[in-house]
């Protein structure tokens, strides 16, 4: 239990840590986050007024939501990974160089929610809920198994193919699957997981139209709900998930005056 407590005690003190080394960049992220949703927001309501006169897909505003989204993904990702290798490696990487980076690491994961994606689409259209939330749990934890392998990669590489050869030196180290089994892994590990579950049920639009009511004070009302919802969740999620993927290099890999070249997880 002192290990445990230990890594908590850690998790919040980089959490701190991480806001205040790049808050300007975590307000951009939130702000660049709210517009997207915003955007997104707008297409699904339009599209729901007009009774499917409007097709989501050929909106402009959810192709220009989509673009800020995915520029915020970037933003996010280049935040977390310099930070990472800023304080275990003493180096800055470029924006392209950290978006590659953290692209190579998170690849295993997203084959992973391809294939559960896979799973929901040929199940009978009245299983999909009650086999829902099993698949959730093993998204959770198929992320849970890789990340010690993921935070490797992102930390250590230089870019997308660096960051591929970093994670199969990882996944192929020796002690790899028995770091998995410490306390202190699992409890670097379950903030993130918390926060997810906690993220995945404040997401989502709630469309519903009350023609009772003037319509414009409804849509405006959705915009900024989603927008503070964007927000929110961005600038309080992403120094969580930093947070969390330093804990869990120093549980995987020993701090950054004892790792070493070629990865191989500290002695118990």
């Amino acid at each position: 239990m002192k290990q445990v407590g230990e890594v908590l005690e850690r998790t919040g003190r980089y959490t701190f840590a991480f806001v205040a080394h790049v808050a300007l960049g975590l307000l951009l992220a939130g702000l660049l986050v709210a517009a997207a949703r915003t955007l997104a927001a707008s297409t699904a309501w339009v599209w729901v007024s007009s009774e499917g006169a409007v097709a989501p897909l050929s909106s402009p505003l959810n192709w220009t939501g989509a673009l800020i989204g995915w520029f915020a993904a970037a933003w996010m990702a280049y935040l977390v990974v310099g930070w990472l290798q800023q304080t275990l490696e003493g180096r800055r990487p470029a924006f392209v160089a950290a978006v590659g980076a953290a692209l190579g690491a998170g690849l295993p994961l997203w084959v992973a929610n391809m294939g559960l994606a896979l799973v929901i689409l040929l199940l009978p259209q009245r299983s999909v809920a009650g086999a829902y939330p099993a698949l959730e749990a093993a998204s959770l934890a198929v992320l849970a198994l890789l990340l010690p392998a993921m935070v490797f990669a992102a930390a250590r590489a230089g870019g997308f193919r660096s960051a591929l050869m970093r994670l199969a030196e990882a996944l192929g180290s020796p002690g790899y699957g028995r770091l998995l089994t410490r306390p202190g892994f699992w409890a670097a590990v379950a903030p993130l997981l918390l926060w997810l579950v906690l993220a995945s049920r404040l997401g989502g639009l709630g469309l519903q139209l009350d023609l009772d009511r003037p319509l414009a004070a409804q849509f405006y009302g959705l915009l900024v709900a989603e927008a503070l919802r964007g927000f929110l969740t961005t600038v309080v999620g992403l120094p969580i998930v930093a947070a969390v993927l330093r804990s869990v290099y120093d549980v995987a890999w020993g701090s950054p005056g004892e790792a070493s070249a070629t990865p191989a997880p500290p002695a118990a």
